[in-house]
């Protein structure tokens, strides 16, 4: 019998690059109408404060039933066009949330609190290093992406940005996972709330870092949620654990609280500042010295876990 062919040597090709997989976004969309209170800028952006109905008012006029939220423009344009604002003016913005780290410096927590006196009791040796002193702030802002003036009535006086298309004057949908969960006691119960890291589609990317399937790596947006009593506003009772993927709707509230100097000194963590605080003479003003501190939150409404991680 014929010896059987030899089979022809195979060619090489060069290997087929892996199909990027696509980036998804989370969602993180705010829609909300009040009067703007007070206007500054600082590098180059605009912001300005807000004051949102609790009782679905366009125009509240009783501070009790107020909620705040800080706007910011960036650049002072909406849509690459130059805004006009001011005090007094009737917003309705679209947008979306993004949290604010930043230092504060322990000169102007104590002049907040009217105990500028508490340099006159800590150790002169250290008094340099008392104001030199930073405290880490954490808050959520909103970075407006279109914004309508109205008049008092709720009619449209001008516009800029993306027509806005969402009825409600206090709305919020965002998702993502659980990455921290607490409960804060109060006289009327025991609220559930919840820090999720939201990757929307404004993340900043880091270029240095790659992500699955070399997607780019973002930075994550974290965004508190508040559940009432541990309920949606339609009584559902919610539990959570990190790593949980969720979506929200709700409206943005604000919670302030007073933090005392001696609880901000600790979260420092510094063995030297700890020194520090045992040398002040009159050490009872650490627990004394208070400051209201502001913390912008989701009040959920609605929610939806996804998966439980």
């Amino acid at each position: 019998p014929a010896e059987p062919k030899p089979l022809p040597a195979k060619r090489d090709h060069p290997a087929r690059p892996l199909p990027q997989a696509r980036e998804q976004f989370d969602l993180n969309l705010v829609v909300a109408s009040g009067v703007i209170g007070s206007v500054w800028g600082k590098n180059n952006d605009v912001f300005a404060r807000m004051a949102l109905s609790l009782r679905g008012r366009l125009v509240e006029n009783e501070e009790r039933f107020a909620s705040y939220v800080t706007l910011r423009f960036a650049d002072g344009m909406i849509a690459g066009v130059p805004i006009s604002i001011q005090p007094g003016d009737v917003l309705k913005i679209q947008g979306y949330l993004v949290h604010r780290e930043y230092h504060e410096t322990l000169r102007k927590f104590l002049d907040e609190a009217n105990a500028m006196s508490f340099l006159n009791y800590v150790d002169p040796a250290d008094l340099p290093s008392w104001r030199a002193l930073t405290l880490e702030r954490r808050n959520g802002l909103v970075n407006a992406l279109s914004m309508s003036l109205l008049d008092g009535n709720g009619n449209l006086l001008q516009h800029s940005g993306v027509p806005i298309v969402e009825k409600s004057m206090n709305r919020t949908q965002v998702e993502g996972i659980v990455a921290r969960v607490w409960e804060y006691r109060h006289d009327e119960g025991v609220d559930l709330f919840a820090r999720i890291a939201v990757y929307d589609e404004h993340t900043p990317v880091d270029s240095k870092r790659t992500g699955n399937f070399g997607r780019a790596r973002r930075a994550a947006h974290y965004i508190t949620i508040r559940f009432q009593n541990g309920k949606t506003s339609s009584g559902a009772v919610i539990r959570l654990h990190e790593k949980m993927r969720i979506r929200v709707v709700g409206e943005l509230r604000d919670k302030a609280q007073f933090v005392t100097l001696r609880d901000e000194l600790l979260k420092i963590g510094s063995s030297e500042v700890a020194a520090m605080m045992q040398r002040v003479t009159d050490s009872g003003q650490l627990s004394e010295i208070k400051n209201l501190q502001e913390s912008l939150h989701v009040l959920a409404n609605a929610v939806v876990v996804y998966s439980k991680g």
